[in-house]
């Protein structure tokens, strides 16, 4: 048995295929690996592709007739004989290091999860010709791998506080079998729903304790015209209804819960409410926030510009259906185009690199162009120690001691409601409403302080933000931001009787109007940006100067 098999399902797909298959193709004759190329409905060119290849490490498998995407995935998950398992799409790559740093990583069969965000190409042939040709990666210079806790980050892709790629999915992680074998034991099948790589993302998370993150991909992202999700909820407004959506999908039924729209958020969240009934029923902590949602929806709504007013139309469904105030969503301005990419390199935190970058000039053509191009930013692989991620993970614990909002901050667990993914300085609120919550320990004697390091967006088009707070039941609070004061400390009264039995409190954050740099010409960020958290911690000695 193998320690590693790298799955690739396709579906009639040799011109980009043949390229997914040069990045596997390089692999070191070191690593412990299979290749299992799954041929749905048989395509004889791509048979012949793999045999041509003349390499033992690949298995190429058929099936008689064309099967919906799950039930492809799952038929080439049942030839995959290895411990651990990952999947690729056939317009995607390897990096060159892969299999040889899983094989290091996972030799000792400790980990379940291994998991990482891939890099992003776009093939020349994307329907969208300002992304055409575009290589992205964010290269971490400095390797590093840390433990994430599975519940905190299923509550925060439930509560559209990060963006599904951090799920532990097949397609992003090589999965332990023996965590295969248990969604088969819940489920009667690994993969179901809707979207097979995210749903495997919410089943790997919701059937383990953590899991392993790497900051330095091993694989990169194709989006090319093959592309499912991107032909669904990009290309065209009405995929499921032709014979291509039928074909992949087969019968989508509704969600009383949810509204009918074609809309990504909403792909995703039938499948949250299938995994939540079968794997997370008890568990409170993770749940589907439909208001989060809807702001989710309005955020990226120009994205698609031809369904502008449909999406606003199916956020005040969603309002509804659901008891909230569609008033406290934050809906960007019309714009007429999808907004662009961005172009160039910059640093995006301590060692950390962004490229974006213009494959035309670079001669690339392909996913493995790409992946070779990138590969000569990235060092070498420093030596992992498998001890350094025994560590606990904890709730954060408001004290003396500061909590950051940075980018693998200690206060991120905190972030429950209306916050962005981190960045390199700390966290913005990207919602009308937002939520931060806390263990006290040990709880004050007497009223203390809250001390916020802290940023608001704000120009000369949005001069001020007003910002009202409450900790736990307490009365408002209020903290003002403008031009000639946009950040620094913030300072709020936590008495002690607003801290539950349990230790923990929660804080309330209202805020008056935030808008995008997009809305304000500033730029083509459409997040909504209110209050930027950069650090916390509690001044027990405030109250008695």
């Amino acid at each position: 048995m193998p320690l590693l098999s790298v799955v690739v399902p396709t579906l009639d797909r040799p011109d980009t295929l043949r390229h997914a298959l040069a990045t596997m193709a390089c692999q070191p004759a070191a690593a412990d690996c299979e290749f299992i190329v799954q041929n749905n409905g048989g395509n004889p060119e791509i048979a012949d592709m793999v045999a041509g290849l003349n390499d033992a490490r690949f298995r190429h498998f058929a099936s008689d007739t064309v099967l919906t995407m799950t039930d492809n995935w799952e038929a080439a998950l049942g030839h995959a004989a290895g411990e651990y398992v990952t999947f690729i799409g056939d317009d995607d790559g390897l990096m060159p290091y892969a299999c040889a740093t899983a094989t290091d990583i996972l030799a000792d069969r400790k980990i379940d999860l291994l998991s990482w965000r891939a890099y992003s190409y776009y093939w020349p042939n994307y329907y969208h010709p300002a992304f055409r040709n575009r290589l992205v990666a964010e290269i971490d210079l400095v390797s590093s791998a840390r433990r994430v806790s599975s519940r905190n980050e299923l509550a925060r892709i439930f509560g559209f506080q990060a963006h599904y790629s951090y799920l532990p999915m097949i397609y992003n992680s090589f999965v332990r079998r023996s965590v295969i074998d248990r969604m088969r034991a819940a489920g009667g099948r690994y993969f179901i729903g809707l979207s097979p790589d995210v749903a495997s993302g919410i089943a790997n998370a919701a059937l383990t304790d953590s899991f392993v993150r790497l900051s330095r991909p091993l694989s990169m992202s194709g989006i090319s015209r093959h592309s499912t999700g991107h032909a669904l909820f990009f290309e065209t407004t009405d995929l499921l209804e032709t014979s291509r959506g039928a074909r992949d999908f087969g019968a989508v039924d509704g969600d009383p819960k949810l509204p009918d729209l074609n809309a990504l958020q909403l792909f995703i969240a039938k499948d949250m409410l299938v995994l939540k009934d079968l794997l997370l029923a008890d568990d409170d902590h993770v749940r589907l926030d439909y208001m989060t949602l809807a702001q989710a929806l309005a955020t990226d709504i120009n994205n698609r510009p031809s369904l502008y007013d449909r999406t606003v139309q199916t956020i005040g469904e969603l309002a509804g259906m659901h008891g909230f105030d569609v008033a406290d969503i934050v809906i960007p301005a019309r714009r007429t185009h999808r907004p662009l990419p961005g172009r160039g390199v910059r640093a995006t935190g301590l060692n950390r690199v962004l490229y974006e970058l213009d494959g035309s000039a670079l001669g690339l053509n392909s996913i493995a162009d790409a992946v070779r191009v990138i590969a000569q930013f990235v060092p070498d692989q420093a030596p992992f120690d498998p001890a350094a991620l025994e560590t606990s993970v904890s709730a954060p614990v408001l004290g003396g001691e500061e909590l950051a909002f940075a980018r693998d901050g200690t206060g991120i667990a905190a972030l429950a409601e209306g916050w962005s993914e981190p960045e390199q300085w700390g966290t913005w609120s990207i919602a009308r409403n937002c939520v931060l919550r806390f263990e006290v320990r040990p709880v004050p004697p007497q009223p203390a302080e809250i001390v916020l390091a802290c940023r608001a967006f704000v120009s000369d088009r949005n001069p001020q933000l007003r910002v009202v707070c409450r900790v736990g039941n307490g009365a408002p609070q209020e903290l003002t931001f403008s031009t000639d004061g946009f950040a620094g400390l913030r300072r709020l009264t936590l008495d002690p009787a607003a801290i539950a039995a349990d230790g923990m409190v929660t804080i309330s954050l209202a805020l008056s109007d935030p808008l995008s740099p997009a809305d304000l010409a500033l730029g083509s960020d459409v997040r909504p940006l209110g209050i930027g958290l950069e650090r916390i911690w509690l001044d027990r000695g405030a109250r008695g100067r």
